[in-house]
């Protein structure tokens, strides 16, 4: 029986590799080499030569340099991706092509071709160890050697030492070859290298999920084969998968915080336009509320103290300002208040609210508050930093009909990175948490919770803006809520206030006498857009015994004071008017009247600069709609003032 002169394999794998050797020879012996056109073309085919060190040593020593100093591992393994990554598509091609031509259809057979084709194009010599088990499945594994490679041989020859295997187009085009010979995904590591100082060039190919066991498990069995410090890699053709693979999960994890948080910007987006369309909403009610508690008022005051009509009136006023009390709500929620902030303690209001809170909650609820004494101070509007709390505490109470525990808390925080739930950025807040031990919330409602009438409750049984005025006074206050809570769980409300180095100051004790109830008969301006209110008001203040100049618009009432010779004592004006503000005349007025006094109404300020000139001007301010002796108690205290 003939010998094998190109490949060596196992006692028993001999025939099919036999075949190989006469079937590659006679593929290679149909060369022509044709230097005049510059063409080398074996059985057909066209082929270029390379020199070794150009695809090996000098191509990493290449690379390298144009990588610079203190990159070389990152330069090494990019110069190893690519020629793995090469070397692979070539074996897999030469195979496809060469199993094409020679109508190869067995597995073994196309395998047995590669060696030898290996040989005859200058790769390898290829010497393949009993150890190996080449099979179509998850066991396949070759074990083998390259004694003069083309690769080791060139650092050899240039005098190169590696630390890492440097046979990395071998191991790309045999398992390439072996890949589409078997129809299976398989890698070569090398775990030995002559050019690491090596006694040869072994390589293991398997599927790449048993690659690394099958090396570590040979180098155990045969330590005596490593020369000094062993490191073998795995080619990062299927490292990259696997970063590719984790970079998709990334990206995949990427798109979904984005959509979540692009679902949240639309949701707040959403909120927002609410929000305007509910301030807009609530400026035209509480005009018409105005008028309805104005007109009754002054209908109250013409009547009999004993006439019966007057307790009708009354349900009618009142109706007026529960109505009002919705679209304060509303106002709460769109951020459209006019706040009067002061240096509050928020230990000492939670305190305060607390003894309170017994007839609220019920007996059958446990109430426990907890004070970090170096909570510190905020700014705030004290009345609706109440209504947070107790719209929380309503909140909870109805989440335990059963009964259960309440706990108010307080805690100094100092935040070093954004809490995005919150909408908040690094800063000092005082935290504000409100738990009760409830029945607690599903996924679905969390995400609703502070929407405008979004409740759980039955019908009639809340309006749905609790919260959400919670959210509006917290966000207009300059802080922020996060909320958490499980089904059966109970929740936990997270109030965070801007926190603040000053003090507050004692209040100063009233000691000047009330105003005497005399008739007004001051010169007033009476500034308001809607007619009706306007007219309303008119009436009363004249009632009162005041002079009342009226304009429609604010062009009018500055066309009216510069007639008017006389003085003019206040400026009675709404806020919030077509072709100038109230705050832009009030300035404009008291500059040209030094000593005006000035009263600022309004039943909806939605720009926050305007709102804070508002309280910045030394003016008082009511809020429409207002009882009618309200007007007139703050009138003449402005004007006795």
């Amino acid at each position: 029986m003939p010998s094998l002169r190109t490949v060596r394999v196992p006692v028993g794998m001999e025939g099919p590799f036999l075949r190989a050797e006469e079937l590659v020879s006679r593929y290679f012996r149909e060369r022509h080499d044709d230097p005049e056109r510059g063409t080398i073309e074996i059985f057909g085919e066209r082929y270029v030569l390379v020199r070794a060190a150009s695809l090996s040593v000098e191509f990493f020593t290449l690379v390298r340099e144009l990588y610079g100093p203190g990159r070389e591992g990152e330069s090494a393994d990019f110069a190893r991706n690519i020629l793995f990554d090469l070397a692979h598509a070539i074996g897999k091609s030469d195979a496809q092509n060469f199993h094409t031509k020679m109508k190869l259809e067995d597995p073994i057979e196309r395998l047995s071709a590669g060696p030898v084709h290996f040989s005859h194009s200058g790769w390898a010599f290829v010497d393949i160890f009993p150890e190996s088990n080449p099979t179509v499945g998850p066991d396949f594994k070759l074990i083998f050697d390259h004694p003069y490679s083309f690769e080791s041989d060139a650092w050899v020859r240039a005098g190169r030492k590696a630390d890492f295997p440097v046979c990395i187009m071998n191991a790309g085009y045999s398992s390439g070859w072996c890949e589409k010979s078997f129809g299976l995904v398989l890698v070569a590591s090398e775990m030995l290298c002559r050019a690491k100082g090596d006694a040869h060039c072994r390589f293991i190919m398997a599927p790449p999920d048993r690659i690394e066991a099958h090396v570590e498990r040979y180098l155990q069995e045969k330590p005596h084969l490593v020369t000094g410090k062993h490191s073998y890699q795995i080619p990062d053709f299927f490292a990259r998968k696997r970063i590719e693979e984790d970079l998709r999960r990334r990206f995949a994890e990427e798109m979904a915080e984005r959509e979540a948080a692009e679902k949240k910007l639309r949701h707040t987006h959403k909120l927002e336009a609410v929000g305007r369309l509910a301030g807009g909403i609530a400026h035209d009610f509480n005009n018409l509320m105005a008028i309805v508690i104005t007109r009754s008022a002054m209908i109250t005051r013409k009547l009999k103290p004993g006439d019966p009509i007057r307790r009708e009136l009354e349900q009618i006023t009142e109706a007026g300002e529960r109505a009002s009390a919705l679209t304060q709500q509303l106002l709460a929620f769109s951020r459209a208040q006019v706040l009067r902030r002061e240096l509050l303690e928020l230990n000492r209001v939670v305190a305060d609210l607390s003894r309170l809170l017994g007839p609220l909650i019920g007996d059958d609820i446990e109430l426990h508050t907890r004070f970090a004494a170096d909570a510190g101070v905020v700014e705030a509007d004290r009345g609706q930093i109440e209504q947070v709390i107790m719209n929380l505490v309503v909140n909870a109470r109805d989440a335990m009909p059963v009964g259960g525990s309440l706990t108010l808390e307080t805690a100094r925080v100092d935040l070093t990175e954004p809490l995005a739930a919150a909408e908040l950025e690094p800063g000092r807040f005082v935290r504000l948490s409100v738990t009760d031990s409830g029945k607690g919330m599903e996924e679905d409602t969390l995400s609703r919770i502070f929407d405008p009438f979004f409740t759980t409750k039955k019908d009639g049984q809340g309006t749905g803006l609790g919260l959400a005025t919670v959210y509006g006074i917290v966000k207009q206050s300059g802080g922020g809520i996060t909320v958490t809570s499980k089904r059966g769980q109970g929740a936990r409300f997270d109030v965070y206030l801007p926190r603040l180095d000053q003090r507050p100051t004692p209040a100063a004790v009233e000691t000047r006498s009330p105003p005497p109830a005399a008739a007004g008969h001051e010169v007033l301006l009476l500034v308001e857009d809607n007619d009706e209110v306007r007219s309303a008001l008119r009436e009363l203040l004249e009632d009162e015994g005041y002079t009342v100049l009226e304009a429609a618009d604010p062009l009018v009432a500055l066309a009216l004071a510069a007639d008017h010779t006389a003085r003019i004592h206040l400026l009675l004006t709404d806020v919030v008017m077509p072709k100038m503000g109230g705050r832009e005349l009030a300035e404009r007025l008291t500059v040209e009247r030094p000593g005006l006094k000035v009263l600022f109404m309004s039943g909806h300020t939605p720009d926050v600069s305007l709102r804070e000139g508002v309280l910045a001007h030394t003016a008082g301010f009511l809020s429409k709609p207002f009882r009618p002796e309200l007007l007139v108690k703050r009138l003449r205290e402005i004007l006795d003032t």
